[in-house]
């Protein structure tokens, strides 16, 4: 389809969409979901976090539709809707420092011959790891952090948070017991069946 047949197909859907067409408002989504995903995706650096702040903007947008007075702003009304939602999430998550890309990385060394289904399950794994992590207090975050998700040892992550081994020690003890906690009060996926 050419840019030309794009910009009509996608004047005539915002049309209808505005008239309250709830078919169009469908197709609008497929025609921009994806690539809006991708771009929120590169912000916040984590595609869960993209969907779900995608769907907000969609939200948005019917919510705002009077706003937007044509079609040639629709698609720079989603990207700026997008991409302020994706920043207050990074504000919001900069108070959690920990990278959850740690997780991502961790994850994905179980290997690539699974099957949809074990995706699936560690993409709910990780989900609900994410969580639990982000309920964790700063030092046990960032012991955890250090510990497993660097490889650092107890004496190099000790100098990077002005603690002693034993101290680094003594916080993941009991990092690990409140991250235990949080899991299976959430009925943490520990493996599928």
């Amino acid at each position: 389809m050419s840019e030309t047949q794009y910009e009509i197909m996608d004047g005539e859907l915002y049309c209808r969409f505005i008239a309250g067409d709830r078919d169009a408002l469908t197709a609008l989504v497929d025609l921009y979901s994806e690539d809006l995903t991708r771009f929120i995706s590169r912000i916040v650096g984590n595609h869960h976090d993209a969907e779900e702040l995608m769907i907000d903007a969609f939200t948005r947008l019917v919510r705002n539709k009077d706003r937007i007075k044509n079609h040639n702003a629709l698609k720079s009304y989603l990207v700026t809707t997008g991409k302020n939602l994706a920043l207050n999430l990074l504000k919001k998550n900069k108070r959690n420092p920990f990278i959850f890309e740690y997780i991502d990385n961790v994850l994905e060394e179980a290997g690539a011959d699974n099957t949809p289904d074990d995706e699936l399950f560690r993409q709910e794994q990780k989900r609900q790891l994410e969580g639990a992590m982000a309920r964790l207090k700063q030092p046990h975050r960032e012991a955890l952090k250090l510990i497993y998700f660097e490889n650092k040892s107890y004496a190099d992550a000790g100098n990077a948070m002005d603690k002693t081994a034993k101290q680094i020690d003594n916080l993941l003890y009991n990092a690990k017991a409140a991250l235990r906690k949080i899991l299976e009060s959430e009925d943490f996926l520990y493996e599928t069946e």
